[in-house]
């Protein structure tokens, strides 16, 4: 008795939990709006034909029929209100069941459609309501064929139906009791199931997330230690990436670029002059001006630049900006003579970065330019040396001293 007792417990428990949120629940609510529409239909349908049979009152029952179906279409898929629309589908199939079996409509045939309802109201309403208004229709039935009422029902009923159907009814009841419940359970094993992988997924998507951001943070570390000993390198303009970087980075801002193209940018332009680690220190440091041959070793940064870079894997952009921040919007810079467009945009921004940073600095032959002076070597170099629109925007934040 007691398993039997713990059986019922556990699945009146699981019968009381709803199968319907989220995704499901908008998809119950699709569903009882079908419902609804269907009701609407078959009553409509039965209205038309109890009009041309001149049934008479009969006619009331079936545009009550119409009407409640259309407040079920109304809840689910206008208001969006599951419990009302739930409530009126329970009415709906009571009101159908009662007044069919009651009155005989139809000589007693009517009742019959009511066989449908049991599985109907499980699968889009809910098992424990279905259930529940199977076990009345099954009581009324009782009520109606095995008590003192049956003589009134023998008019519209046969001696074997009235035996037969309240029996045949439970045998229905049962079954779709059965299966709809394991139904029922097996749509909360999987919503459990479900719930736990999304748990699951969400856990290790934070794990890769953190993980990503620590990759970055130390991809972003050894970038910027990278800078610092290509700065080291170069006596006379120490800290000259870090510096190309922020200013390349302002005027990008300002070009109204996003903040990932932003951060390539930014790792593009410390690293712009790496290829200088190839470069002789006797040449990048010699206290005086270059050589026609030392100044072609100098050049040779931008390619060495591009070897080092195109050997790494995600660091395409970085070689391109690398090789090309020398190349002049007139087509007379190094290493490959480019100009207009096909200088890759962050390369062009860079260009103008890298000679305000180099006019600014110190130098062995020379002391840094006045700001007057840098203003006017930089208009000049306007559609020659520098991208025009780019450089009207640098100019800009010059102007603001932003810079």
């Amino acid at each position: 008795m007691k398993r039997l007792f713990a059986f019922f417990k556990r699945h009146i428990r699981l019968l009381n939990r709803s199968i319907y949120d989220g995704e499901k629940y908008e998809k119950n609510l699709n569903a009882i709006g079908w419902f609804g529409i269907i009701g609407t239909a078959f009553g409509c349908m039965m209205t038309v034909m109890n009009i041309l049979q001149h049934k008479g009152f009969v006619t009331y029952t079936t545009i009550a029929v119409a009407v409640i179906g259309v407040l079920i279409f109304v809840f689910a898929r206008v208001f969006k209100k599951r419990k009302g629309a739930v409530i009126c589908a329970l009415m709906l199939s009571a009101f159908v069941f009662s007044y069919y079996a009651i009155s005989g409509a139809n000589e007693g045939f009517a009742i019959l459609w009511t066989l449908l309802v049991p599985m109907a109201i499980c699968y889009f309403i809910g098992v424990k309501q279905g259930i529940l208004l199977s076990v009345y229709f099954e009581l009324l039935l009782i009520v109606m064929f095995y008590t003192p009422l049956r003589a009134h029902f023998a008019e519209f009923y046969t001696e074997t139906f009235m035996n037969r159907f309240p029996i045949m009814y439970l045998c229905i009841l049962m079954l779709t009791t059965v299966s709809m419940t394991q139904y029922h359970e097996s749509v909360l094993v999987e919503i459990e199931y479900t719930n736990r992988l999304n748990a699951e997924v969400e856990k290790q998507t934070k794990v890769a997330v953190e993980r990503a951001a620590q990759l970055l943070k130390l991809s972003d570390e050894m970038v910027e230690t990278l800078a610092k000993t290509i700065d080291a390198k170069d006596r006379y303009t120490n800290g000259h990436s870090f510096r190309v970087s922020e200013y390349a980075v302002k005027l990008a801002r300002r070009l109204g670029w996003g903040e990932d193209e932003i951060r390539e940018l930014k790792r593009e332009s410390l690293l712009h002059d790496i290829g200088k680690i190839g470069v002789p220190d006797a040449v990048l440091n010699k206290p005086g001006r270059l050589t026609e041959e030392e100044f072609e070793t100098i050049k040779n940064h931008t390619t060495t630049g591009k070897t080092i870079l195109n050997g790494i894997d995600g660091m395409e952009h970085v070689a391109a900006a690398a090789a090309y921040h020398h190349e002049r919007y007139d087509g007379s810079g190094y290493p490959e003579g480019l100009k207009w467009t096909e200088i890759p945009a962050h390369a062009r921004v860079i260009s103008i970065a890298d000679a305000f940073d180099a006019m600014r600095s110190d130098r062995v032959y020379r002391r840094g330019m006045e700001d007057d002076v840098i203003r006017r070597e930089l208009a000049e170099g306007a559609g020659k040396q520098f991208d025009p629109e780019y450089l009207s925007v640098f100019l800009e934040l010059f102007d603001e001293g932003a810079l």
